[in-house]
């Protein structure tokens, strides 16, 4: 950017002259020294506070405090207190609801009295030791008995009346046939697997053979039983694959244990042959 020494062609245009007008001072047109109309600051008290109005105010007591008359003209007389009869009787909404009496003192009305209940006296007692032998069950169910129908017409709660009482619906013979075809599906499955069970061959397991079952048996639970020892204490798993993990070998060596136990019954043992 050229600087005012430097030669510019913007130098040369006439540059414009402009004059802030400043606006006149804001006086206001009252008193600033005057009392300040409606405080109640720094009323109360002797500590002189910031302003002459303050202090004017303390002097004269134009303006009442918070609470009261001024405090130089606050001294209450004890003859003038408030009695009975002298307040203004409340207007009432409807007049005909509590009439007014025509007694009154001090030239205002009164208000009627006996609005509440009176309170009771010591000699009323209520009466104690009241005891029924009514039973409560029986009585409500011989009156859910002889109780009336809640139907609006007699008629229309007599069912013997109606055209269709007594015939079969139309929805029972469909659901019968259904019954009956899957009955009969489920019969002819049973009797092909009797038929394929009576065309295989049983042999009996001699006694070796049994037990050499049962002791291969037993050592492929001790191998799996050692790899379960290893994770059984686990209580909190850090993925999914740990749990079924252990839920596999938990189902294995109860199956084992199943097995074992149904070999070491005493009686026969038959397989089917090859």
């Amino acid at each position: 950017m050229a600087t005012s020494s430097q030669e510019s062609i913007f130098n040369l245009i006439p540059k414009p002259q402009h004059k802030v007008k400043k606006k006149p001072i804001y006086r206001s047109k009252y008193d600033p020294k005057a009392p300040i109309t409606g405080s109640t600051f720094g009323l109360h008290g002797t500590t002189v506070t910031v302003g002459n109005g303050i202090n004017e105010l303390k002097k004269t007591c134009v303006v009442n405090s918070t609470f009261g008359p001024c405090p130089s003209k606050s001294i209450a007389d004890p003859s003038q207190f408030l009695r009975k009869g002298t307040r203004p009787r409340p207007k009432m909404r409807c007049s005909s609801i509590i009439p007014p009496s025509k007694s009154s003192s001090h030239g205002n009305d009164e208000i009627p009295k006996h609005n509440k209940p009176s309170v009771p006296s010591s000699d009323d007692r209520p009466v104690m030791g009241l005891k029924t032998r009514k039973n409560y069950i029986t009585s409500n169910a011989i009156n859910a008995i002889i109780q009336e129908p809640k139907c609006v017409n007699i008629k229309e709660c007599l069912y013997i009346d109606k055209e269709n009482y007594g015939m079969i619906p139309s929805y029972l013979p469909k659901v019968k046939e259904a019954i009956q075809k899957e009955q009969k599906i489920v019969d002819r499955c049973i009797e092909e697997l009797m038929r394929k069970d009576t065309e295989v061959e049983y042999m009996e397991m001699n006694e070796e053979e049994r037990q050499n079952l049962i002791d291969s048996l037993k050592r492929k639970w001790d191998n799996r039983n050692s790899k379960y020892q290893k994770i059984c204490h686990r209580v909190a798993f850090d993925s999914l694959g740990d749990i079924k993990r252990k839920e596999a070998q938990e189902a294995e060596l109860q199956q084992l244990e199943d097995d074992i136990e149904r070999l070491s019954k005493p009686g026969p043992v038959y397989i089917k042959s090859s």
